[in-house]
């Protein structure tokens, strides 16, 4: 073994290394090898704890998604995490924790499935633990109602369980959804500005996403489709609304607890519309999206066909619905 030899030490940094030395029932020599061995491994060490503090994290924000209606997880204890993964030795989970051990790719990456957070996150510390995509919602009915139920459009089967519509206060409101299975959220960013103050490309667009509502609503009711899905509407905060698409936040925990005020039933309803009045300029876009719609042929025909209850998509979850005896 290789020999080295340090000459002029400071004696404060020998009477130091004397004073541990003695503390840990150790030669000074072999003090002195332990701490240049933790000087050596130093950067193996920052990644330890670097990987250790982002368990915690994603174990902290998993806790506060538990809050959600939709949530089936007991709490994320080590045991809980190991059994999940598939690790017989809970203490070594813990260990990972406590930033003493690491874990390897493969067992942080199922970590970050079973906490429901971003893989690349968790296992490099590359971006943020939730991601929050855009997407437009598909403007014809029949598409944007089985897009937003996320349904299989052969089977007409969804396993979503909430569908949650996020506006912005105020008088020109940005659209957020969220989608949320169980144990898992997806934030969507949408270009949908729902409000009076819009393009003619966007005020087309909110046209036309007032009847993919229209048809939700109807299919909504139908058993066989989504007879377990919670739909629902907020109002939120500037803050809130920027929490939802940064990425730090359990969109669970954001949003437990909002009010439900249900405007998305009722933008495309005469019958509803007027009694409201959920933001500055409500009435005028409701009133102004109606008239539009029964000014066009084509879209009125659309409306008409939801109302009877003879547009495709319902008769096919009506077939749907008799074959599955419901």
């Amino acid at each position: 073994m290789a020999s080295l030899t340090i000459r002029n030490l400071d004696d404060t940094l020998i009477n130091a290394l004397k004073r541990k030395a003695g503390a840990s029932a150790r030669s000074v020599e072999a003090e002195l090898r332990i701490a240049l061995k933790a000087w050596a491994d130093q950067p193996a060490m920052m990644q330890i704890e670097a990987v250790s503090q982002r368990l915690q994290q994603a174990i902290a924000l998993a806790e506060n998604g538990r809050v959600s209606d939709f949530s089936t997880r007991p709490p994320y204890s080590a045991a809980r995490l190991a059994d999940a993964i598939g690790e017989d030795q809970v203490t070594l989970v813990a260990q990972w924790i406590e930033g003493i051990a690491e874990p390897s790719l493969s067992q942080l990456k199922a970590i970050a499935n079973y906490c429901s957070v971003s893989p690349d996150w968790l296992v490099y510390g590359e971006g943020t633990p939730y991601l929050c995509e855009y997407d437009r919602i598909p403007e014809n009915a029949g598409q944007g109602a089985l897009w937003l139920l996320d349904a299989d459009p052969t089977t007409l089967k969804t396993h979503l369980q909430g569908l949650r519509f996020i506006r912005c206060a105020g008088e020109r409101g940005g659209l957020l959804l969220v989608k949320q299975w169980a144990d898992k959220d997806l934030v969507i960013r949408t270009p949908y500005v729902v409000s009076d103050d819009t393009g003619g490309g966007g005020r087309s667009s909110l046209r036309n996403l007032t009847q993919v509502w229209h048809l939700l609503y109807r299919i909504y009711g139908e058993c066989n489709l989504a007879p377990d899905i919670v739909i629902t509407s907020h109002i939120v905060s500037e803050r809130t609304y920027r929490q939802l698409q940064d990425g730090w936040h359990n969109p669970s925990a954001l949003i437990h607890g909002l009010p439900s005020q249900p405007w998305w039933e009722d933008i495309w309803d005469s019958n509803e519309f007027a009694r409201s009045n959920y933001w500055p300029g409500w009435n005028k876009l409701c009133a102004g999206l109606y008239e539009e719609v029964s000014d066009s042929n084509r879209e009125a025909n659309i409306r008409e066909l939801i109302e009877s209850g003879e547009h495709p998509l319902l008769k096919e979850i009506e077939n749907a619905a008799l074959l599955a005896g419901c």
